[in-house]
Formats: structure tokens, sequence, C-alpha cells
């Protein structure tokens, strides 16, 4: 099965055209993805909790990975022992 030259061309352009449109796609579905409101009222909780007075939440946007999450990977992949007698 032979391809010539043009036909791999031709191909390699509908696959740019194809992952653009991907791309503009998930960019499009991130920009619209909306926080609940019972995450904010309890964002809005924790922050009055702390600070001891209610605080005005601003702006809250999901994270790609939290720290919490990596330490406790990192704690969990970790072969130092814990404590030494």
């Amino acid at each position: 099965m032979e391809t010539n030259q043009e036909e791999l061309v031709a191909r390699l352009a509908a696959l740019v055209e194809k992952v653009s449109m991907l791309e503009a796609r998930v960019a499009e579905l991130e920009s619209e993805q909306e926080i609940p409101e019972e995450d904010l009222v309890a964002i809005g909780a924790a922050v009055a909790a702390y600070f001891g007075h209610k605080a005005k939440v601003r702006a809250v946007r999901f994270g790609r990975q939290s720290s919490w999450a990596a330490a406790t990977r990192e704690r969990v992949h970790d072969r130092r022992v814990p404590h030494v007698r």
C-alpha cells in the first residue's frame, strides 16, 4: 500500500484542521464551565470562618491539580522511614 506525497500532505492538512477545531472547542468548554452555587456558598462560609467576618468571594476558578492531592501522592510514594527510634 503505497501513498504518494500529495495524499500524505492532504491527510496531514485534514488532521491539523481537526486538531485546531478540537482545541477551539475545548477552550470554549473550559471558559463556560460554571461553579455550582453550593460550592460558592461553602467557600464563602470557609473564608468567613477563617477570617472571623463575612468576606466577599470575588473570584473562584477550577484548579488543574490541588496541592494537597500532590502532597498526598508524594507521601504515598515516599520510600523514607516515617520515624527513627
